[in-house]
């Protein structure tokens, strides 16, 4: 199996040697060089833009970072503006940000001017996402013709959909402070419980959170069937009640089968009517903002992630959903953000620092990635999960390792299928085939 991780770090690295290269040469025979690096994380074109510049200062070369905005869209003639321009790099960024009536004046200025560029022999690199690269050409195309070269930074897993598995939904479950070790002996105890309270009124608040309960503990074992056949019951001892709480909790466990059997159109319509009995409840709301973006409609689910947020600002689990539901939109930077602040509300919480850490490495910070992880590591003590082994060796790029690793983990045990199918960060580690070859 080909370690994909180490071979885009080479990729890296070739990537700042090919710029550096076209740069030298330019300076060496005093010619023009205007290349354009894409890349789609702004967090690592920052780790490109550092290490050309440590290797340009080698040659004595200057660096100018020319950020653009609404005051500063002229790029040309800021570059002539400046002094010592042949020995000079300059480095420009941020070129959707030019303002202007229609927000293009950086674009229009490049194309303007574009022979600027050659008459001075300037040297310059254009950092550009992978939006401004799209833009380029039908904003500026004179100017895209006087292009030199055009360098695009992979991203460290180079799959261009990560999985939103079932694991990242919400569930309206408190931890279990009963006796009993496994969720057979506790589901058990709990029909138990249920076939001794009698069908009065008095006693369906309780009934219901049962069968609420005795549901995700079916799911938890894999028994969707039985999952659903609580929930549904639930539902049906509850349709002429007042009890909008307890049935939302119903409806989003139903939701949450359907999501896992891939039926996201049925998850959504269960989602879409537990958030009219719990209208405030933003767990409802980021679990239908997973359910849409499954299904592609990626708008409608960050308006949904968003007023999530809006509604519950200072709930740790929803900023961690959110993250995820933008690593699968291939928005890492926006991930970052969620997955940070997520770990600011909730420090003491291992899972957030494994949800940064991981999506670190996505955009090849593998020194904060292991940071990070030995922080997780920290924070869980003597209850930390093998999975944080697993994901060290992937995020090092031992893929193999790391899957040999897993597949001994679920040989003891230690793990189950169940919890690799479901572990969004494994769904952003490994492809799904390798993930499929393990649980069969």
């Amino acid at each position: 199996m080909p370690n994909t991780i180490s071979q885009n770090v080479k990729s890296f690295n070739e990537n700042i040697e090919l710029l550096f290269e076209e740069l030298e040469l330019a300076t060496k025979w005093g010619r023009p060089s205007i290349l354009l690096a894409i890349h789609k994380s702004k967090l690592g074109q920052e780790k490109a833009e550092r290490a050309l510049e440590q290797k340009l200062n080698g040659l004595g070369l200057n660096i100018a970072h020319i950020i653009v905005n609404n005051e500063h869209s002229d790029v040309p003639h800021i570059i002539l503006a400046t002094s010592a321009r042949n020995q000079t790099v300059f480095f420009v960024s941020n070129i959707d940000w030019g303002g202007g009536q229609d927000g293009r004046d950086a674009y229009k200025a490049l194309n303007v001017y574009r022979e600027l560029f050659v008459e001075n022999q300037i040297k310059v690199v254009f950092w550009l996402t992978s939006g401004e690269a799209a833009n380029l050409p039908r904003y500026a195309p004179d100017f895209w013709a006087f292009r030199h070269r055009v360098i695009e930074f992979a991203a460290q897993r180079t799959r261009g959909k990560v999985n939103l598995p079932v694991g990242i939904l919400i569930w309206h479950v408190q931890n279990s402070i009963d006796s009993f070790d496994t969720p057979g002996k506790r589901i058990t105890a709990r029909e138990q419980i249920l076939a001794k309270l009698p069908h009065k009124m008095e006693s369906l608040s309780t009934r219901v959170d049962l069968l609420y309960n005795i549901g995700h503990l079916y799911w938890v074992m894999g028994n969707s069937t039985k999952a659903l056949q609580a929930f549904t019951s639930g539902i049906d001892q509850v349709k002429n009640f007042q009890l909008p709480r307890i049935r939302s909790d119903l409806l989003n466990g139903t939701a949450i089968i359907y999501f896992e059997a891939n039926q996201y159109d049925r998850a959504i319509e269960f989602y879409k009517e537990a958030i009219l009995n719990s209208p405030e409840d933003g767990s409802l709301l980021i679990n239908l903002s997973a359910a849409c973006c499954a299904l592609g409609r990626n708008q409608e689910a960050i308006s949904i992630g968003k007023r999530a947020i809006r509604m519950n600002p200072t709930d740790a689990k929803i900023w961690n959903r959110l993250g995820y539901i933008d690593c699968a939109m291939g928005k890492f930077d926006e991930a970052i953000s969620c997955f940070t602040k997520a770990a600011e509300l909730d420090p003491r919480d291992a899972a957030y620092q494994k949800s940064l850490a991981i999506s670190y490495s996505i955009i090849q910070r593998i020194d904060e990635s292991k940071r990070l992880l030995g922080i997780a590591r920290k924070l869980a003590g003597n209850q930390a999960s093998p999975l944080l082994d697993i994901y060290e060796e992937a995020i090092s790029g031992s893929l193999e390792k790391s899957l040999e690793l897993l597949r001994t983990a679920l040989e003891t045990n230690q793990i189950s299928k169940n919890d690799v199918r479901r572990d969004p960060n494994l769904n952003i580690l490994f492809e799904t085939p390798q993930i499929d070859v393990l649980v069969g």
